[in-house]
């Protein structure tokens, strides 16, 4: 049996003042270590084999704290990055609504709303080659493959993997941030096993 293991990044400051931060150098906030400390020990009782990570700040930090505990080097990778979200970067829902409408009013209806960046549909698209790719590295593999990565990037692999629509996609909560959600990958036929498990968060 294999399992790969979706790391969302701990809290940043942007998180808490619910900022949009795509790919924006975001460090963890204090709440945010906690979390990723609690994190940590949560993925080195499971024994994992490998760990990947996205080279943005707050996953890098994230990854490095499941090092300490698991001495496993994190790989770092750019298609585990969120999404690109151009102009809305450091925006609050409400400044977005006010300042882009019609954009804000595609992001309601599923869509992506911003004109510059990336659309969910690219980053989906590099999220699902990159875990297709480490599931490949791994195959016959018993150690979980641990995956520090982003809301966005998880929401549209389980997705994938429960065969929901790109237009379905805030049918899915991205949920709290330092959680894990769990796929069982060891037949071609991707199983989801939990989603947002926030169980060892302070």
């Amino acid at each position: 049996m294999l399992d790969l293991l979706l790391v969302r990044h701990g809290e940043t400051v942007l998180n808490s003042e619910r900022r949009w931060q795509g790919q924006g150098d975001a460090p963890l906030s204090q709440a945010g270590r906690a979390e990723v400390q609690a994190l940590a020990e949560r993925i080195g009782a499971v024994g994992p084999g490998s760990l990947y990570s996205s080279d943005l700040p707050r996953a890098r930090e994230t990854a490095a704290e499941i090092a300490k505990v698991t001495g496993l080097e994190p790989t770092l990778d750019a298609r585990w990055r969120e999404v690109d979200v151009g102009e809305w970067l450091g925006f609050t829902p409400e400044e977005v609504e006010a300042q882009h409408p019609e954009g804000y009013a595609r992001w309601l209806a599923g869509g992506t709303g911003w004109e510059q960046g990336e659309s969910y549909l690219e980053m989906a698209a590099r999220g699902l080659e990159a875990a297709h790719d480490v599931v490949r590295a791994h195959a016959g593999g018993t150690h979980p493959i641990v995956c520090v990565t982003h809301g966005g990037v998880i929401r549209a692999i389980v997705m994938h993997v429960l065969g929901m629509p790109p237009e379905a996609r805030r049918l899915l909560a991205t949920g709290r941030t330092g959680t894990i959600t769990s796929l069982d990958v060891s037949a071609p036929v991707w199983r989801l096993r939990s989603y947002n498990d926030a169980g060892h968060l302070p």
